[in-house]
Formats: C-alpha cells, structure tokens, sequence
C-alpha cells in the first residue's frame, strides 16, 4: 500500500517547534487511539496532521477541546507543549513511508529526537514512537 497526501505539508522545516497536542480517543479506561488528530506548531502557526486509511492529511487549524456527549467513549485533547527533545528545537525533517498495512510521518528535530506517528490503517488508529 502506498500513501497518499492530501493538503500541502506545511513550510515548518528549519523551523523551532513551540508546541504539540494530541487529540486521543480514549473508550472507557482505555487509550483506542493514542494520536487521533496531531497539531504542531512552528512560529506561530498551526498545523494539523491526521490519517485516514493511506492517506496523510495536512491543514492548517489550531488545536481545540473536542466536546463529548459521554464519558463511555470521548475525544481528550493532550497538551505536550513542553515535550522534551521536541519543542524548543528545530524540525531537520519529515518522512513519509508506506506499507502493507501501515502508514508512518515521522519527524526528525535539531535535538535528535525522532517522533513517529504510524497509522495501523486496518485497525484505525495511529500509535507514537519517540
């Protein structure tokens, strides 16, 4: 399976990363979905990074708490502003790669942290390696 883009990946590499949040879907105790919806901002803009099947979406949207309408199933947004080896450092680069059943952005900072964000397509959630 091959990936696919849609929207214009943002012009965020060279630049220092001010903040990160996560919007995570959690069903009762548990985590379904560690990174439903990633934002990252650079200078001062947003942007939004999600998945769906193969495809990789970029936009450009600010973060904001999601309402529920119950604590059984819920969107939590998680603010990870002042994540070490990310924010405060500047982006080197993002790679996009492909699989079987796996769509994977990962991004590579100043600091040499890597963030991967790799969606299980079949499964429909996205996990975080770092």
């Amino acid at each position: 399976m091959e990936y696919h883009l849609n929207g214009d990946e943002p012009e965020v590499i060279g630049k220092k990363c001010s903040g990160l949040c996560l919007i995570q879907h959690q069903e009762g105790d548990s985590i379904t979905d560690p990174a439903n919806t990633i934002y990252f901002k650079f200078d001062s803009n947003w942007s939004k990074l999600c998945f769906d099947g193969s495809t990789i979406f970029w936009r450009r949207e600010s973060p904001s708490e999601p309402v529920n309408d119950n604590i059984g199933s819920c969107l939590v947004l998680l603010n990870l502003s002042e994540l070490n080896g990310v924010i405060g450092f500047l982006l080197d680069g993002i790679e996009y790669f492909g699989g079987d059943e796996k769509v994977t952005a990962k991004f590579k900072f100043s600091s040499g942290k890597n963030l991967e964000f790799v969606h299980h397509c079949y499964e429909d959630f996205t996990a975080i390696n770092c």
